[in-house]
């Protein structure tokens, strides 16, 4: 598992980002400030380190520059809705390994942390997921249950992998829309359809994966022993 810090003074940004990204398998850690940022890297390594470009006491150009001045080597992306040229190549130039604008989907942004990661020698995460008979390939989106293909629309596997990853556990509705790219316009009801024909569609293909409503609070992915 590999650790993040996260500097975002944004708190919705900062729960839906850093839920999204736990759920796959990075441990995150949240920082409103460079004050708090840089008291949490004093006291903990970090695999890579997710800035905000504008912060309540500096901006993330200037945590990045003092982390490059203490000697720190750990791969740094910067994400902000700044998309000037000028703050841009600063950003780079001052130490940054990649540079993400907002408003940005967090697969893009998972797919640029395994590649900055890898420049620095560090493996990627894993990139399938076996539950009981189910398995999902994250890179290739593709799903097979019991060894057979499951075709599934795009928010139907999101939707799974979110559960795949929680297997057993009761995941919310509020979890889920943040999973999804935090996209306000889907709602409650939004996900009870794409649910409704996601299990249709795991029924029909022999039912050996389930997922089971838990009332007034979400769903939960359970399989057959």
């Amino acid at each position: 598992m590999f650790s993040v810090l996260l500097v975002e003074d944004d708190p919705q940004i900062s729960k839906s980002l850093s839920m999204s990204l736990r759920y796959s398998d990075y441990d995150v850690a949240v920082a409103e400030t460079i004050g708090d940022a840089w008291t949490k890297m004093a006291a903990m390594t970090y695999d890579i380190l997710l800035l905000d470009v504008n912060l309540p006491d500096g901006t993330g150009i200037e945590l990045c520059e003092k982390v490059r001045a203490a000697g720190k080597e750990v791969p740094i992306i910067f994400l902000s809705a700044r998309t000037d040229e000028e703050t841009v190549v600063t950003g780079m130039n001052i130490g940054g390994d990649d540079y993400l604008r907002k408003p940005f989907g967090t697969e893009e942004l998972k797919v640029r942390m395994n590649k900055v990661m890898k420049r620095q020698g560090a493996p990627a995460p894993r990139n399938s997921l076996m539950v009981g008979p189910l398995t999902m390939d994250f890179n290739k989106r593709t799903v097979q249950l019991q060894g057979q293909p499951l075709n599934l629309g795009k928010r139907q596997f999101d939707i799974l992998a979110i559960l795949a990853k929680k297997a057993g556990d009761v995941v919310t509705r509020e979890n889920i829309l943040l999973q999804l790219d935090n996209n306000m316009e889907l709602y409650d009801r939004t996900i009870d359809s794409h649910m409704s024909h996601l299990r249709i569609k795991l029924r029909d293909a022999g039912d050996a994966i389930q997922i089971v409503p838990v009332y007034g609070v979400g769903y939960r992915l359970q399989w057959k022993q």
